[in-house]
């Protein structure tokens, strides 16, 4: 003897839809809404202006001058710390010390005006056509 309630169409379809349903519905909206931000995005890198030529080839000089001359000068330098134990570099130093070391290279060059750095800028500008 059956003595549960019959299942309905209607029954069966609202609990189809309930907390999942809402949440893809949701998820669907912040796709969406992220797909819109990346296009817009897409949209304001696609305007370029002179001033952003010369911003994107000063930018270019400086990481070429961070990652080709005073990168490996860092690295040299932090490979011959022979310090004693307590002071010497440990092993979390070790790892992530190139990470180190590229990132104070670009604060290096970023911060103090390299002449190699002005003379690359105006080489490449040069060289789009679009010198200052």
């Amino acid at each position: 003897m059956n003595t549960s309630t019959p299942i309905t169409a209607s029954a069966l379809s609202a609990s189809a839809r309930g907390p999942l349903t809402g949440s893809i519905a949701d998820a669907g909206q912040r796709l969406a809404a992220t797909q819109h931000q990346f296009a817009g995005a897409l949209n304001r890198a696609r305007q370029v202006t002179p001033e952003s030529h010369e911003a994107a080839a000063r930018d270019a000089a400086e990481q070429l001058v961070a990652i080709t001359l005073v990168q490996p000068v860092l690295a040299q330098l932090r490979e011959t710390n022979n310090a004693a134990p307590p002071f010497g570099p440990t092993a979390a130093e070790k790892q992530f010390g190139s990470m180190m070391d590229a990132r104070v290279a670009q604060d290096i060059v970023h911060g103090s005006r390299f002449p190699l750095v002005d003379q690359l800028t105006n080489s490449m500008l040069d060289r789009l056509g679009k010198g200052a």
